[in-house]
């Protein structure tokens, strides 16, 4: 299974980011290619704990730890997935700006690995290891990217 912090993988999606242009669009969802960015972005900061968005109330947590296995198991989430107010992006963003910060937070966990995975828990999985939180960001980064058709 594909992993932020395997070089190769993590690599692939750095590639991928950067075949974004302003003009791409979603094949699904409300995000612009800049809001994406952002939001994408922001989720690669949880590993690190540069971000920690509140845990999710009952029930949705205990739905969130049940789920969670077959989640990180699957190539990727499902369309039009709930997200962690803490990293809903709305408001209008620069592009520019937005992919930079998004490939330098995919870069911290590629070139530093699972050392890097600070944070103990995912505001909707729950209690989350070095190797989850690499698989989560791959599923994720991946799900994200392939709405923007790269």
């Amino acid at each position: 299974m594909k992993n932020i912090f395997n070089k190769a993988d993590g690599n692939e999606i750095l590639a991928r980011i950067e075949k974004l242009t302003p003009e791409s669009k979603p094949l699904w969802g409300t995000m612009n290619v800049a809001q994406m960015l952002a939001h994408a972005a922001r989720a690669a900061q949880m590993p690190t704990g540069d971000i920690t968005p509140k845990r999710a109330g009952f029930p949705i947590n205990i739905i969130g730890s049940l789920l969670k296995s077959k989640i990180l198991n699957s190539p990727t989430f499902r369309k039009n997935s709930p997200t962690a107010p803490e990293i809903k992006i709305t408001d209008p963003r620069e592009f520019q700006k937005e992919k930079e910060n998004f490939i330098a937070s995919v870069k911290k966990l590629v070139d530093n690995g699972e050392s890097i995975a600070k944070a103990t828990h995912h505001p909707f999985f729950g209690k989350m290891s070095a190797q989850e939180w690499g698989r989560i960001n791959y599923i994720h980064a991946n799900h994200h990217l392939t709405q923007f058709g790269v």
